[in-house]
C-alpha cells in the first residue's frame, strides 16, 4: 500500500517548566520559548504535536507553574489537530490530572499506538522516576500504510544520562522496524542512528518529523 502524504509532527521534550529560564542544561528554556516553539511548528506546517516528557520539573516549581503547564497544552490544542503527552520521569512527581486540559491525548504506561492523520505514534509513558522497565520488546508492530514514529522518554544504554529511565539498546529500537524514533530525557541532542533516524530532541529544541516518499526525515525546528 503506498504511503499517503502525512502532515508534519512537532516533537518537543524536557521543557522542565519551573526552572529558571536561561536555556542551559541546568536551567530550562521557559514558557516563552515553549509557546514560541508551538507557534513556529504550526507556521512550518505541523498539524500534530508531541510533548515527550518532563513538561514540569521535579523540584523547581511553584503553584504558578501548574498554570504554565495548562497554558502550554491549551495553546497546543488551539494550533494542532493532535496533542499527545507522554510523561517523563519528572512529571510522575506531580498530579497533572487536573492540569492537562481535556482534548490532550495522555499516553499510558504500557506500549500503545495512537493515530494522528497518516502517522502511527508508538509510545509508553514513564511510570516512576528511574523507571527500570525494559519495554521496547513489547512495542506494537508497525502499522502498514502509515508513517511509524517511536516516541520514548529513555536513557537508552545510559552513557548520556545521570539516571536510568526505560532502558533499552539501539538495536532494540531498530528492531521495531519504525520509520524513526524521537527520544526524551537527555538534554543534549545525541543521534544514535541516521537511517532510520534515532535521537534525542534535547532541551530547548524541537524536531519536525516530515514524511518523504514513504520515509521519515527529521529536521530542526529552528
Amino acid at each position: 500500500m503506498p504511503h499517503l502524504a502525512a502532515a508534519p509532527i512537532l516533537v518537543v521534550a524536557d521543557i522542565h517548566l519551573g526552572r529558571k529560564q536561561h536555556g542551559d542544561k541546568k536551567t530550562g528554556p521557559g514558557l516563552g520559548w515553549a509557546l514560541g516553539a508551538l507557534e513556529r511548528g504550526a507556521v512550518a506546517g505541523a498539524r500534530h504535536m508531541v510533548m515527550l516528557g518532563d513538561v514540569i520539573d521535579r523540584k523547581r516549581f511553584t503553584d504558578a507553574t501548574y498554570g504554565e503547564v495548562s497554558q502550554f497544552f491549551a495553546r497546543g490544542l488551539e494550533l494542532f489537530d493532535t496533542v499527545l503527552f507522554s510523561a517523563g520521569n519528572h512529571d510522575v512527581h506531580h498530579d497533572l490530572s487536573g492540569v492537562v486540559p481535556d482534548g490532550v491525548t495522555v499516553a499510558g504506561i504500557r506500549p500503545q499506538t495512537f493515530r494522528a492523520g497518516q502517522w502511527a505514534l508508538h509510545t509508553a509513558a514513564v511510570e516512576v522516576d528511574r523507571d527500570p522497565r525494559q519495554l521496547v520488546s513489547e512495542f506494537p508492530e508497525p502499522v502498514v500504510g502509515a508513517q511509524n514514529l517511536g516516541l520514548l522518554h529513555t536513557s537508552v544504554t545510559g552513557e548520556y544520562s545521570n539516571h536510568e529511565c526505560l532502558p533499552c539498546t539501539r538495536d532494540e529500537l531498530l528492531g521495531c522496524g519504525y520509520d524513526a524514533w524521537l527520544l526524551g530525557h537527555v538534554h543534549e541532542r545525541v543521534t544514535l542512528s541516521d537511517k532510520p533516524f534515532i535521537g534525542w530532541v534535547g532541551m530547548g529544541q524541537g524536531y519536525l518529523a516530515h514524511a518523504r516518499e514513504g520515509r521519515v526525515e527529521v529536521r530542526d525546528l529552528g
